[in-house]
This record gives C-alpha cells, sequence and structure tokens, in this order.
C-alpha cells in the first residue's frame, strides 16, 4: 500500500506549478514589497541607530517572529552542534555580514540606488558557483555578467571623485558576494537535510546571536537617540516584515511556482525601493544610475537564460 494511502500518513503535498495565478502574484508582490520596502526601513533606522545595531535589531526581532511561525506549524529547531556550526557561519556570512554592510553603505548611498546594486546577487552567485566548478560559464552567461559589472561601472562613475561613494558602492558589491559564498556553503553542507523554514530560523538566531554581543563591544548600548518613534518602528518593520515573514512568504511561493519562477523578486525588489525612495525620501536618481540598473537587470536575465538546477538551488539560499 503506498504510503500517501495509509490511513496516519499526511497527504501528499502537491509540487509546484510553475504557474503564476491570482494568490501566486499576489504573493510575489508581497514579497517583494517587503524586501523592497526593507531599503527604506534601513534609512529611517540609520536616524537612531547604528549598522551593527540595526543589524542586531533587525535579527533579534525577524528571529522571534521566525520562531513563533515554526512553532505555530509545529516544527522544531535544528539539533545537534554539527548543525548550529554551519547555521553560525550562513548567520554571519549571509546575513550578518552583508546586512551590515548594506547599512553602512546606505550611510552614503540611497535606498534606491543600494537596492539596484543588491541586484547583482544572482550573478554574483552563478560567479562564486562558476569558480569552484559547481556551474560552467557558456558565452550567454559571460555577456550577462558584463553587463552587469557595465551597470555597477556606469553607477559609479558619476562618483569617482567623492571615495566615500565609491568605497559603499564597493560595500554593497560585497555584500552579493558574501550572499552568494553562503549560498554555496549552504549547498555543500545544509541544504537537503533541514526544512527550510527551520534553516532560515536558527540562521537568523544564529546572526542576532553573533551580531549583538559585537554591537555592543562596537558601539555600545544604544543612545537616547535610539528611541526616536520613526528609527524603532523601522526597526520593528525591518525585523517583522523584511527578515521574518518574508522568509516565510518566500518558502510558500517556491512550493506554489517552484525556485526558478520564485526568483522574479530580483527584479521587482529594486523597483520597489527606487519608487519607496522617490515617493518618501524623495530621491532622485540620475540618468546614469538608472541606465546601469538596467544594464544590471539584462545582465541577471541573460545570465539566468540557461540556469541549471544548481544555479537556481542556489539563488534560492540567498535572500535580501
Amino acid at each position: 500500500m503506498p504510503a500517501s494511502s495509509h490511513p496516519s500518513a499526511p497527504p501528499a503535498r502537491p509540487g509546484p506549478s510553475g504557474r503564476y495565478g491570482p494568490r501566486e502574484t499576489a504573493l510575489l508582490l508581497v514579497l517583494s514589497g517587503m524586501w523592497g520596502l526593507s531599503f527604506l526601513f534601513i534609512e529611517f533606522a540609520l536616524d537612531g541607530l547604528t549598522p551593527l545595531w540595526i543589524v542586531a535589531a533587525r535579527t533579534i526581532v525577524g528571529g522571534v517572529v521566525l520562531l513563533v511561525i515554526l512553532r505555530t506549524r509545529r516544527r522544531a529547531l535544528p539539533r545537534g552542534w554539527r548543525v548550529w556550526r554551519h547555521l553560525f557561519v550562513l548567520g554571519s556570512v549571509n546575513n550578518a555580514l552583508p546586512w551590515a554592510g548594506v547599512a553602512w553603505a546606505q550611510q552614503e548611498l540611497p535606498s534606491g540606488l543600494t537596492a539596484l546594486l543588491m541586484a547583482l546577487v544572482p550573478t554574483s552567485t552563478l560567479l562564486v558557483a562558476a569558480a569552484i566548478g559547481l556551474e560552467r560559464m557558456t558565452r550567454i552567461r559571460v555577456v550577462g555578467l558584463l553587463l552587469a559589472l557595465g551597470g555597477v561601472g556606469l553607477i559609479v562613475a558619476g562618483d569617482l571623485d567623492q571615495p566615500g561613494r565609491v568605497l559603499a558602492v564597493a560595500t554593497v558589491v560585497a555584500a552579493t558576494v558574501l550572499y552568494a559564498v553562503g549560498a554555496v556553503y549552504a549547498k555543500r553542507h545544509v541544504s537537503g537535510t533541514l526544512p527550510p523554514l527551520a534553516l532560515a530560523t536558527g540562521q537568523v538566531i544564529a546572526a542576532a546571536t553573533v551580531t549583538t554581543p559585537v554591537a555592543l563591544v562596537v558601539d555600545g548600548l544604544p543612545g537616547a537617540e535610539a528611541l526616536d518613534a520613526s528609527a524603532l518602528a523601522a526597526v520593528v518593520a525591518l525585523g517583522v516584515f523584511g527578515t521574518g515573514l518574508a522568509f516565510l512568504v518566500f518558502y510558500v511561493l517556491i512550493e506554489r511556482v517552484g525556485a526558478t519562477n520564485a526568483t522574479m523578486t530580483t527584479y521587482l525588489i529594486p523597483l520597489v525601493a527606487v519608487v519607496a525612495g522617490a515617493l518618501v525620501l524623495d530621491e532622485r536618481l540620475g540618468l546614469t544610475a538608472l541606465a546601469g540598473g538596467a544594464l544590471i537587470g539584462v545582465g541577471i536575465w541573460l545570465s539566468q537564460r540557461s540556469s541549471s538546477p544548481t544555479a537556481v538551488e542556489l539563488v534560492e539560499e540567498t535572500h535580501p
């Protein structure tokens, strides 16, 4: 008798349909909104908190939200020191370090421009995977990579006389590489061994455990300015939506449409961030920056046209 027909066995979960219906489209828009608005939340949080404390607060709040979701779904946290050792590596490389770098960079860069640069994550992932032999660089992928790098060059071109902004751009690009390294590490050490929600929860909790003492040592306790209502609300929103609920929506979307289709968020997140920055913060990106963002988008599209299952799984491991 098949396991699915046994009275005590749970019904088999249908695989992803690979198609976007109204519900899946709504999930995609909600997810892109939560991750796209994260850059706006960081801008407001910087009014009262240092970059390290933004990451610490974000991961604490997000970890609590994910833990509640995990318990509500009657799932357990990962167990065993070996697993947690990998989660601490991922929490550092895939969360704490890139998030701190992005928050630091946003002291110099507009939120929309930062989001445009963060769209490089799939391209960086492909490059790192190819460097260690997990992926093969085809001619079309090389063209896509060069176009994406050309887009970064356009964005930087107008700021060569401002070393601080150039360093901030380099920091955001480095953050995308850290995401890629984290994705490869996750693929090799934890993917397939843990349910995705348990993995995300453990990873964010590990990031909070790493970042909070570092923030205490480097920056001390947050001062009175951290009690600013907008800064507090921004960091809570960043933790609840951009770190906690976004993970849940992302995995639900993967279950419904598959990992390849779920990566459409890559194209929508920068759009949300640019529009939000313009409407809320009156940010105005120049034509050169917008052209650079467009080149990055075309480069990503070309590099993902012939994505293998490995490439898709690696992109699935990366999160803004």
